[in-house]
């Protein structure tokens, strides 16, 4: 692995708080293989066997759950440090249940599922933060899959909206949410349509419950 692509993957969730000298020995132990992908290439397609949990480099690329009328539907948006596939590791068929593009060229290290769960001889300190962090991720997908669960719960678009925004803060003080997709894979994000959510976007901006600049919204009324 090269040395810049190393350096990066240490920032990612299953490596936090590992020493630097401990982390060049786990790294040894995992053996991650790097792989590239051009736009638009698919990454992982829905239905196929999984065996390794991926980590974004660099890059973006985005994941759809795949429709029998084959329409598709976001389910996450992955950017670099993004780790995909983690909870594949725990189930009995490792089958993907999404498609993941990249959406640009992307470099991504991968993992061999036995791997993750091994450890050294000596099992080091390394070894169990690296389990604890691959929990916290699991944990934290599952919270987002929640997330996304309570808002489309909402009755109305708007509702959604509101509840989708909510998500993106991360404090009560915090009240402007900078998109991490297109109007289009949000819509698509909220079960919408295009122009639906554009026109009520227009109607809360004239109620004086948000303003909209690009990609950019302000919550200024509950």
């Amino acid at each position: 692995m090269e040395q810049n692509h190393q350096e990066l993957l240490h920032k990612a969730i299953p490596f936090q708080d590992i020493g630097t000298d401990e982390y060049v020995q786990l790294i040894d132990c995992k053996s991650p293989k790097v792989k590239r992908f051009s736009k638009n290439e698919i990454m992982l397609l829905s239905g196929d066997a999984v065996t390794h949990m991926g980590i974004i480099i660099s890059g973006t690329a985005n994941a759809y759950l795949e429709h029998i009328d084959g329409s598709q539907t976001i389910m996450s948006r992955l950017r670099p440090l993004s780790v995909f596939g983690e909870v594949l590791a725990s189930t009995r068929t490792h089958k993907s249940p999404v498609t993941v593009y990249a959406t640009s060229d992307v470099t991504a290290a991968f993992i061999e599922y036995p791997r993750i769960f091994s450890m050294c001889e000596k099992a080091c300190s390394a070894h169990r933060v690296f389990l604890q962090n691959m929990l916290k991720a699991v944990g934290d997908k599952y919270f987002r899959l929640f997330d996304r669960i309570n808002i489309l719960r909402e009755k109305t678009l708007r509702a959604r909206i509101m509840a989708y925004l909510y998500t993106q803060t991360d404090s009560e003080k915090e009240q402007t949410v900078t998109l991490p997709f297109t109007k289009t894979m949000l819509a698509d994000y909220l079960l919408a349509n295009r122009c639906a959510l554009s026109k009520e976007l227009r109607k809360m901006e004239n109620d004086g419950i948000i303003t909209v600049k690009g990609r950019e919204i302000a919550i200024t009324s509950s």
